[in-house]
């Protein structure tokens, strides 16, 4: 694995290595392979699968993925509708990696012709933002223009395109860790009744069949609504809520792991170890140590 570096998330440099869109053939088949850059996919069309260190993804229109240097990762398109990727790849920290701006070996097919010496930095926000693997996007979101921007740009190879893109890719990854620090704010006022009753009942049972009654909705046109405006389905966004309000309670409190998971609802101390490490990619336990060891 490569080096990681904890720093403010106002000291990204980044220099965008690569940028492109990709079809994929019917059926179509990549890696595995290992990334000397961060790499963010954006799925435009189509459909298909992206694994990422064993963990198999389904991936659709609007999932953004993203891929950690040195990460071992594959993908496998879809037979009848192949993914289409819109793809950047860059160096957080400007010269962390040797590579030169658009260098066409920036994945490796090989663990034994892997080379760590040019991989790019990993890195670690001192704000404790987190980029998922995976982020169903908003529709809407102004931040993605900035993404595509960085695609279309990439070819000028003019005087000015270094710092071009890096405008475009930091605009982007300010509105990326923006949404994912902050609930989506969406337009329609019965999703934000939904959110607003979220907030105020962490513990209770979410029933999108009660919701819909109430707002005299089919479920399957509430569930689409919900999805289209926050990025997530009802149940999803209930549970990464619940997710962020136990952070904060490891953080600012001495409570019991299990009295915390009690006090949100989740059925079992089990349950919600599971779901906690699955988004945030250790367990609780190991967030409260690794965070308590950043301010001692």
């Amino acid at each position: 694995m490569t080096s990681m570096q904890r720093i403010p998330f106002d000291h990204i440099r980044s220099r965008v290595l690569g940028a492109d869109f990709y079809q994929f053939n019917p059926g179509g088949k990549v890696g595995p392979r290992l990334p000397y850059a961060h790499s963010f996919i954006y799925i435009t069309e189509g459909r298909g699968t992206v694994t990422l260190e064993g963990t198999t993804y389904e991936a659709e229109p609007r999932d953004l993925f993203y891929i950690e240097p040195s990460m071992e990762h594959s993908y496998a398109a879809d037979p009848q509708q192949p993914m289409v990727h819109a793809s950047v790849y860059v160096d957080l920290l400007w010269d962390s990696t040797s590579k030169p701006v658009g260098d066409k070996r920036l994945n490796c097919y090989s663990h034994a012709a892997y080379d760590p010496g040019l991989c790019a930095a990993r890195v670690a926000f001192e704000e404790e933002i987190r980029l998922p693997a995976r982020t169903r996007v908003p529709q809407h979101s102004d931040w993605m223009e900035a993404y595509k921007s960085v695609i279309r740009s990439f070819e000028k190879r003019d005087p000015w395109n270094l710092i071009e893109l890096r405008s475009l890719f930091e605009q982007f990854l300010t509105g990326f860790a923006r949404f994912l620090a902050h609930p989506y704010e969406p337009s329609d006022p019965r999703i934000r009744r939904i959110i607003d009753w979220m907030n105020g009942h962490l513990k209770d049972a979410f029933h999108l069949s009660s919701w819909s009654r109430s707002l005299q909705l089919s479920e399957a046109y509430l569930y689409e609504l919900f999805r289209a405006e926050t990025g997530y389905s009802p149940q999803h966004y209930f549970l990464r809520r619940r997710l962020e309000q136990a952070k904060a309670e490891l953080r600012e409190t001495n409570d019991s792991v299990t009295s915390i998971a009690e006090r949100l609802g989740f059925v079992s101390i089990h349950y919600f170890s599971r779901q906690f490490t699955r988004v945030q990619q250790e367990s609780p336990q190991q967030y409260r140590k690794r965070i308590r060891s950043y301010e001692a």
